[in-house]
């Protein structure tokens, strides 16, 4: 099958809007993934626009839509975050033999003490935590490396820590 020249110029242009999202940060597949999204919103729009126009108006379409996804995604990760990760549900156990590592946890910062449940307790990778929490995956195990350590800190101080952390 050949195309015409308004098929290929369609296509160059498709090409040139996914190069421009991809070099503003977004990755690939959902450059593409939104490209898919303009064209459909192409095919079903009841309005005519020239050649000329039609270019800016799938870069503007384009941009829109992958901050409508940027919006969409960020608010999935508040409700994950909010829903899944309440501070009640962060301890691992309630038993009375680990009263005092409970103890321990329960006084860390927020953000250490989510880094350490979700990595040792809930068996989440480095990676899969950035993704949870919205952050670096630096700043995750800089977080694990200093709840670690304040741990380590607060079990010596209460006369109890045996080496294992």
């Amino acid at each position: 099958m050949k195309l015409d020249a308004y098929s290929e110029q369609l296509i160059s242009w498709a090409k040139e809007v996914v190069a421009y999202l991809v070099a503003s940060g977004v990755k690939p597949s959902d450059a593409e993934d939104v490209l898919q999204d303009v064209f459909v919103r192409l095919l079903e729009a009841e309005f005519i626009l020239p050649g000329a126009k039609i270019r800016a108006w799938m870069y503007r379409t384009a941009i829109r839509r992958y901050i409508d996804l940027y919006r969409r995604d960020k608010k999935y990760h508040e409700i994950l975050q909010k829903e899944f990760f309440r501070p009640e549900e962060l301890l691992f156990c309630d038993k009375g033999d680990y009263d005092d590592l409970r103890d321990a946890i329960s006084n860390l910062p927020k953000a250490q003490r989510l880094a350490l449940d979700l990595y040792y307790f809930q068996g989440f990778s480095i990676q899969e935590m950035a993704h949870i929490a919205g952050s670096s995956q630096s700043k995750i195990k800089m977080d694990l490396l200093r709840g670690r350590q304040t741990l380590k800190d607060l079990l010596e101080k209460e006369g109890v820590y045996n080496g294992n952390i």
